[in-house]
């Protein structure tokens, strides 16, 4: 049987992304480092380290998330009461139980969604420098986000843990027509929470920033709920829907929304440059605080 024009090795496809992502890379710092801003912002040195250290934590996770091709998983059993709460926020079980997130653009939409309301806050907000803004803060988000999956598919290639379906049903899991053991097996920790916690975090926290240096004291009381109430509420409402479709357990879904907060805070930390907080004696690093607030 001969091959199509169009086919291409699985390994092409898988290293696509990573690609691309190097690109990005390289024209933004070079579109950066080609500013002469106003304000302090990080230097093509910083920009590329922290870039360079995204995409190789990125291939990590690929490289040992795709050489764990073994059908028999690492983790098989439910933790107490696990069962009963996927069943209980899953209901009914059957063979093609999903939902309309339950895909691979379902887990690239919050994280594209963020991004686009990054962009368009940062240029349309009146400031300083919303180029310089936009493009940092992109820079920065796309990076994390980068190093979120990374760490996501490091730790499903480690734990290689059953999913729900196979876990709970085996019945109905065998009567597929296709079975894909090596993703069957990659359900620590879920990859949805993790990239829409870390898209949640980091959104919330810079239009915070925002609101704070463009709106009166008045306004911001005012409007200081609308953005994590809205973004953490859709975070959760993801996190939910990966344990209704039967592909993760609860534990899945909140060691993914842990990783994805951590993250969020470790990569707005590199993009935090208000100068209004930049002056501030002994600031504590911008890392261990946390963005989750109003």
């Amino acid at each position: 049987m001969t091959q199509s024009a169009n086919y291409q090795p699985a390994s092409s496809l898988r290293l696509r992304g990573p690609i691309l992502f190097a690109l990005f890379l390289t024209f933004v710092v070079t579109e950066l480092n080609a500013q002469t801003p106003e304000r302090d912002y990080l230097g093509a040195g910083e920009l590329s380290v922290i870039g360079g250290g995204s995409l190789g934590m990125a291939l990590i996770g690929l490289s040992v998330k795709s050489s764990n091709r073994t059908k028999t998983p690492n983790w098989t059993r439910p933790l107490p009461f696990e069962g009963r709460l996927v069943s209980f926020f899953g209901g009914d079980c059957h063979l093609n139980k999903t939902n309309f997130l339950d895909n691979r653009s379902g887990s690239i939409a919050t994280p594209l969604a963020a991004f686009t309301v990054l962009t368009i806050a940062n240029f349309n907000w009146p400031q300083e420098q919303p180029w310089q803004n936009a493009t940092q803060d992109g820079y920065i988000f796309v990076s994390g986000l980068a190093a979120t999956k990374g760490v996501t598919d490091l730790a499903k290639g480690i734990f290689a843990r059953q999913r729900p379906l196979p876990c709970l049903e085996p019945g109905i899991a065998f009567q597929r027509e296709n079975i894909n053991h090596n993703y069957d097996n990659q359900s620590f920790f879920s990859g949805h929470a993790s990239s829409a916690f870390f898209s949640a975090v980091f959104l919330n926290a810079r239009l915070r920033s925002i609101m704070r240096q463009r709106m009166s004291g008045s306004q911001y009381d005012g409007w200081k709920w609308a953005p994590p109430t809205v973004i953490f509420g859709w975070a959760t409402f993801v996190g939910w829907s990966r344990i209704h479709a039967y592909k993760h357990f609860p534990s899945d879904v909140l060691i993914g929304a842990l990783a994805g907060t951590l993250m969020g805070e470790l990569f707005y930390s590199f993009a935090d440059n208000d100068s209004s907080t930049s002056s501030e004696p002994n600031r504590a690093p911008t890392f261990i605080r946390f963005s989750f607030a109003f």
